[in-house]
């Protein structure tokens, strides 16, 4: 398939994350921030955007199964969890994560505990979608380096 192509279908993917409410602007925009000089940027935000995440995944269901919940610090940690999803415009997982603070202000260990496990659930559904785009995109890379295109796995954000 041709570069013209590739670009076509990738912009058409965006759009359908977008018109889904999976994404938001801010992950249009980081689009446009790939330059001809830095054609992996998109990729490597994605990376470490999904790397982060499940981080904050981890650490956040090991503070909220303690005996001892320490809402306040759960609360930054989710805080921390909103701003990421906001600044790559992640928007379902965004929305989530506000349930974490909710949950925490009210000092419920349950109703975190749901919180999070919806969180993760639009992050397993984003990321799906992610591990298409950054194939997409590495497709891309290849085409315009005159490579062929490569099938790598994606264990980045798995």
């Amino acid at each position: 398939m041709g570069l013209a192509i590739q670009k076509e279908l990738l912009s058409r993917f965006i759009q359908k994350m977008c018109d889904n409410g999976m994404v938001n602007d801010q992950f249009v925009k980081l689009q446009e921030l790939k330059k001809p000089n830095t054609p992996e940027f998109v990729v490597r935000a994605v990376t470490l955007y999904c790397m982060a995440v499940k981080n904050l995944f981890s650490l956040l269901s090991n503070m909220i199964n303690e005996t001892e919940v320490n809402f306040y610090e759960v609360a930054l940690q989710a805080c921390d969890l909103y701003e990421r999803n906001r600044i790559i415009g992640a928007e379902h997982v965004k929305i989530a994560s506000i349930d974490i603070l909710r949950s925490c202000q009210a000092f419920d260990k349950n109703c975190c505990i749901q919180a999070l496990n919806q969180t993760k659930k639009e992050f397993s559904n984003l990321r799906r979608n992610l591990e298409t785009l950054v194939q997409m995109e590495r497709k891309i890379i290849d085409l315009e380096n005159g490579n062929e295109a490569r099938i790598l796995p994606l264990n980045e954000c798995n």
